[in-house]
């Protein structure tokens, strides 16, 4: 990845098409997919369901314009949820109920190529992209655990917390309200499995891929 980036770096300072940059920055929702067999097993569990862990993400993304119609870029964004809950049909003996604990925290590491069809020197322009990335990822559960098939409670903490390589889609609107500025509106899709620690083992790769929509305002630079 490193060395394609110097390579189009290169040959866009060699043949003057590489005439932009933008900082772009965003703010939007988070929605986790959760189709693996550790969520299904937690939501036919515990109190909580796929809504719960809907949350705000933060990007940030520098781009280089690589002539009229396509663009590298580097993002990075930041994901975090805890969601506090408790089992559905377990109680203790005096009807109280067992509380346990989800925390799910992403930080994606994306290289990005946006298509623009149009171009992008309009004031109103679509584009498409694909991307790369390193996530790091850290997925902790942790109170009170019900022991089957023997019924007790004791208390309890299980984390995963690694790095794994996923894949993006994404698709957005700019609209210029300023020579250089711009509304941006955008729309991704990610596709990311990770590896459990020993904690939960049994399950198979968790699910942390899920959509982002996302607002944000970019600022070019030349």
């Amino acid at each position: 990845m490193k060395r394609t980036f110097i390579l189009l770096l290169f040959i866009g300072l060699g043949t003057g098409i590489l005439f932009s940059q933008s900082i772009n920055l965003k703010i939007g929702i988070f929605s986790p997919s959760l189709r693996s067999d550790l969520w299904a097993d937690n939501m036919f569990n515990l109190a909580f369901n796929k809504a719960d862990l809907l949350d705000i993400y933060y990007g940030a993304e520098f781009e280089i314009f690589l002539g009229r119609h396509a663009s590298f870029s580097m993002e990075i964004g930041s994901y975090a949820k805890d969601v506090y809950t408790q089992y559905r049909d377990y109680t203790y003996q005096d009807d109280s109920p067992i509380f346990q604990n989800i925390s799910l925290r992403i930080t994606p590491i994306e290289a990005n190529l946006k298509f623009y069809p149009l171009g992008h020197r309009f004031e109103f322009f679509p584009y498409f992209g694909i991307g790369v990335g390193l996530y790091s990822w850290t997925y902790q559960q942790y109170g009170e655990f019900v022991i089957f098939p023997d019924g007790f409670i004791e208390e309890g903490f299980a984390e995963t917390k690694t790095f794994s390589i996923g894949f993006n889609g994404r698709a957005g609107l700019v609209f210029h309200i300023l020579p250089s500025v711009a509304l941006a509106l955008e729309g991704k899709y990610q596709y990311l499995r990770g590896q459990l620690s020993g904690y939960f083992e049994g399950f198979e790769l968790l699910d942390l891929g899920g959509i982002t929509a996302t607002v944000g305002l970019n600022f070019y630079l030349r």
